[in-house]
């Protein structure tokens, strides 16, 4: 009966998703009229162009999806049993095994996934007009990316590892590990991992960068600097973020976006900081606490309680709780919709605190436009697809609030 309950949720999470990228790619391209609000930047070329640009993600989506589902009932019946007995007849040592055997299955993904990555990358990205990288830098960043891992997930894993073989009840312990480790890559990404696949420039002189360290201190938000990130190597795509953690916290703006009027760029930045004023940072902290450790006790309760031995002839706890973890991966799929509820909720905060920063929504309505159009944006996304995997709002829903926002302003 388990084994029936298991793989309904592994198959049924692909299907779902399916589904709803079916229903996204039809309600969108079933609208033929760009909407009012957009008609002063979107040409009939760029709207038709963005179908298209949806419908090639789509299909190869669906492609990669089915491959993807494949591999992974493979590995569930044949590959993981067959990697355990394997790396088990080669040491005794627990810890080593295990990490060979996540090495191993690692390194089995990621060789089966290279053909996806590089269509995506080199046809899709490429036919559209986004992609710059090189051959080189694609696989400069495959390797510095198995070398971090290593790095940075051996002695991880290896605590991990210990823990779960010497104490019988470590769901909590294991929770702390993995909840310290978080927070410590979110602290040491922008200033050792980051720049070890892009270059970040500060700002330099001038009134932009006057004017966003002004409306930083007025707003308590203390930054040493604002970068700019060397986007423009890999992508053509347009897009700022705000990363890091205590000292290690800054803005970054990519390159692609320094064309845009200042006024967009400074609308884009108090975006950014809206998310620290409004305590999106502190909030979206304490909802992941509480995620992990939900996550990870209810992986513990599968991992003591589900027959995984009976049904895959797993072993090992570290195989064990494998399986615990994707199934409770495969639960907690059906509950993105809330989790993005909560990160739409943040982001329409953070377009209001903008508006109000700069007494005028209308800089960054035109900064979503012109995004909107340079990222071929899916204008008409259909309803239940944006709700179930949209973080961000759509575009045109943001353009809308603000707008209501500032006919609200105008009211009073």
């Amino acid at each position: 009966m388990f084994l029936w309950i298991f793989l309904i949720f592994i198959i049924g999470k692909e299907i779902v998703h399916a589904y709803l990228s079916w229903r996204n790619l039809k309600y969108a391209t079933s609208h033929k009229e760009i909407p009012d609000i957009l008609k002063d930047i979107i040409t009939e070329e760029n709207f038709k162009k963005a179908k298209s640009y949806l419908k090639d993600n789509t299909i190869f989506g669906f492609i990669s999806q089915a491959f993807d589902l494949v591999i992974t009932l493979v590995f569930l019946f044949f590959l993981y049993p067959y990697i355990e007995n394997f790396v088990s007849s080669i040491t005794s040592s627990f810890i080593l095994q295990g990490l060979l055997f996540f090495a191993i299955s690692g390194l089995i993904n990621l060789i089966l996934s290279l053909p996806f990555q590089i269509y995506d990358t080199f046809v899709i990205e490429q036919k559209y007009g986004f992609n710059t990288m090189t051959v080189k830098t694609f696989i400069l960043d495959i390797i510095k990316s198995i070398i971090i891992s290593v790095i940075l997930g051996t002695p991880i894993l290896s605590l991990l590892l210990y823990i779960i073989k010497v104490d019988p009840n470590f769901w909590w312990k294991f929770a702390l590990v993995v909840i310290f480790f978080e927070v410590f890559m979110i602290y040491i990404y922008p200033v050792l991992i980051a720049p070890l696949f892009n270059k970040f420039i500060p700002l330099e002189e001038g009134e932009l960068k006057n004017k966003i360290m002004e409306i930083a201190d007025k707003n308590g938000f203390k930054i040493s600097n604002v970068y700019i990130m060397d986007a423009s190597r890999r992508t053509k795509k347009q897009n700022a973020y705000l990363t890091g953690l205590g000292k290690t916290r800054r803005v970054v703006l990519y390159d692609t976006i320094l064309s845009y009027p200042q006024e967009e760029i400074l609308a884009i930045f108090a975006h950014e900081l809206g998310h620290h004023k409004k305590g999106h940072i502190t909030k979206s902290s304490i909802l992941s606490i509480v995620f992990y450790v939900l996550y990870i006790y209810l992986t513990f309760l599968v991992y003591k309680k589900a027959p995984f031995t009976q049904y895959f002839g797993i072993k090992k706890e570290f195989t064990i709780l494998l399986y615990s973890f994707m199934f409770i991966s495969s639960l907690f799929y059906f509950i993105t919709p809330l989790v993005n509820a909560i990160s739409r909720r943040f982001e329409y905060e953070a377009d209001k605190f903008s508006a109000e920063i700069l007494n005028t929504p209308y800089p960054l309505i035109n900064a979503l436009k012109r995004l909107i159009k340079e990222n071929l944006s899916n204008i008409y996304p259909d309803p239940l697809f944006r709700t179930w995997y949209y973080s961000h709002p759509a575009p045109v829903e943001r353009i809308y609030s603000l707008l209501t926002l500032d006919k609200e302003a105008k009211s009073k």
